[in-house]
C-alpha cells in the first residue's frame, strides 16, 4: 500500500533527521511532500524516493499547511510526520497492513529532549477512549485521502488540538480508526514544541471541549503516562520496534 508522506515545517534545521527516517523504511514511501510554512521552498537534496518541496507565505499554521499538502498528494493513503519526529524502519510497513479505507495508527516513544527520558506511549483503543483523552499521536497516523476530505480535512481555525478534532470528526462520520500495536515512531518534544506554550494550550483546550461537548481535564501526552485513570487501558508491555 503506497503512501504520500506529508511534512509541514517551520524548523527546517530538523528536516534531515525526519527525511533520513523515511529513507530507512523497509517500505519506500511513494513520495514525500514538505511544506515550508511561512517561507520559500527548501533545497532538500537527493533521497531514494520522490520529494516535492513547497513553500508558502504568509505562514498558514499547522492545519492549513497540512491541508495544502494533502491536496497536493498523489496517493490515496496519506501519512503524517512532524518535522521534529522520526519513524523507525517498520512504521510505513505497519501502516500498510489491512484495508486501504479508514485510519490506522501505531504506538510511539515519547522522548523529552530536555530531560533526557524516553517512554512508550501505548493505549488499548476504543471509540469511547477518544472522548476521554487523545491516545493518537499524529506522526503515527495513516489515513485514506477520501476519508480525510470527507470530513473536510483539518479545521483551519485550529492551531492546537487540530489532530484530536480531526480524529473525533472521522469517528463521528463512521470512519474506522484502528490501532496497530507497536511503538515505531519517536515523538520528540522540548521547549521548541508548539505544546510548550501552556497558557495558549489551556485556552485552546477550553474551546476544543466546548466544540465537542466534552467535560474532561486537560492532559499532555507525557502526563497521560502516569494518569491513574488511564492505567486500565495503558499497554505497558509495548516495547520499541526491534528494527530501530
Amino acid at each position: 500500500m503506497r503512501h504520500s508522506v506529508l511534512i509541514p515545517t517551520t524548523r527546517p534545521d530538523l528536516l534531515p533527521r525526519a527525511l533520513r527516517s523515511l529513507a530507512a523504511q523497509t517500505v519506500t514511501p511513494a513520495e514525500a511532500l514538505v511544506l515550508h510554512d511561512g517561507g520559500p521552498p527548501l533545497d532538500l537534496g537527493d533521497w531514494p524516493f520522490p520529494v516535492r518541496s513547497l513553500g508558502i507565505q504568509p505562514r498558514l499554521g499547522p492545519s492549513l499547511a497540512r491541508n495544502v499538502l494533502a491536496a497536493a498528494a498523489r496517493e490515496e493513503r496519506l501519512a503524517f510526520l512532524d518535522d521534529d519526529d522520526e519513524w523507525l524502519p517498520q512504521h510505513l510497513a505497519h501502516l500498510g497492513e489491512g484495508s486501504v479505507d479508514g485510519l490506522v495508527f501505531t504506538d510511539a516513544l515519547l522522548q523529552h529532549e530536555g530531560e533526557g527520558w524516553t517512554r512508550p506511549f501505548a493505549f488499548r483503543f476504543t471509540p469511547e477512549l477518544l472522548r476521554r483523552t487523545n491516545p493518537i499521536i499524529l506522526s503515527t497516523v495513516g489515513v485514506s485521502r477520501s476519508a480525510f476530505w470527507r470530513v473536510g480535512g483539518f479545521d483551519p481555525s485550529l492551531s492546537r488540538y487540530e489532530a484530536w478534532d480531526l480524529f473525533l470528526r472521522l469517528q463521528d462520520a463512521g470512519v474506522p480508526l484502528r490501532r496497530r500495536a507497536g511503538a515505531d515512531v519517536r515523538y520528540r518534544f522540548s521547549g521548541r514544541s508548539l505544546t510548550a506554550d501552556d497558557k495558549a494550550m489551556a485556552e485552546a483546550f477550553s474551546a476544543f471541549c466546548a466544540r465537542h461537548q466534552l467535560a474532561i481535564a486537560r492532559k499532555s501526552f507525557a502526563s497521560m503516562l502516569d494518569d491513574p485513570q488511564l492505567a486500565p487501558v495503558r499497554d505497558d508491555g509495548v516495547a520499541e520496534d526491534s528494527d530501530r
